[in-house]
């Protein structure tokens, strides 16, 4: 995989582009990438894990948002449980999920510029997520965007094997038929862009600046505007 030494803010040109060939299939994530839902549930699950210990004890918010960060959940409460030292109860995570799906249902928006996106593609997508597909269907029906995805959804939840394991991106490209070499993901969590290289698939980490580093770290050219993307396709 060819990446950049500058892990700056790059030209259009000089990053998605960089990438050799055109792709016949991109693969989205979806919490961080078609919907900015990844600060919302996580913030939520932060926050209640925060009510079980001392002010002192607290995760910080910021922090652990980039460390749970396109995780399992299940995996990211055994963790928090050693950190804080506590026991979580059978109760917790579906009490977490249904918070986190009334604060999504209250505040979740599309990514800015992803309909443009979606619009201008000449091949086919798909999304793959870590998510369960009740979830994942859920945040494209508030976004408006389910209508591109209908049929074209693939879950780890229906797999059995989360990021980073490649499974996922290799099942959504045995699906379509396309070879690894020719098709594209798009990524925004350290744990996606490893799937991907786990899978020899091109990616592009998708976030702000400050990001860029960890994402160019993890393999992938970065991208701070969804529309950046289609620079692959001029």
């Amino acid at each position: 995989m060819c990446l950049l030494a500058d892990t700056g803010e790059l030209p259009v040109q000089e990053t998605a582009a960089a990438l050799v060939g055109v792709p016949k299939l991109v693969i989205f994530d979806c919490d961080g990438v078609l919907v900015q839902s990844e600060e919302i549930t996580l913030s939520v699950l932060i926050t209640l894990l925060n009510a079980l210990v001392p002010d002192d004890a607290m995760l910080d918010v910021t922090r652990f948002i980039e460390h749970f960060r396109g995780r399992k959940i299940v995996e990211c409460l055994r963790e928090a449980e050693q950190l804080l030292n506590i026991r979580l109860d059978s109760e917790f995570e579906q009490y977490f999920r249904k918070q986190a799906l009334d604060a999504l249902t209250e505040s979740l928006k599309a990514t800015e510029g992803v309909i443009e996106v979606l619009q201008a593609l000449t091949v086919p997508f798909c999304v793959a997520s870590s998510a369960p597909r009740d979830k994942i269907e859920h945040c494209l029906r508030l976004t408006g965007l389910f209508s591109y995805f209908e049929g074209r959804i693939f879950s780890c939840y229906e797999l059995g094997r989360w990021k980073p394991d490649p499974l996922v991106f290799l099942t959504a490209c045995d699906t379509y038929g396309i070879d690894v070499s020719d098709a594209l993901v798009v990524e925004d969590s350290v744990t996606g862009i490893q799937a991907a290289v786990a899978a020899h698939l091109r990616v592009l980490g998708f976030g702000p600046a400050h990001r860029h580093p960890q994402l160019v770290a993890a393999g992938a050219l970065p991208i701070a505007d969804i529309r950046e993307m289609l620079a692959v396709f001029n």
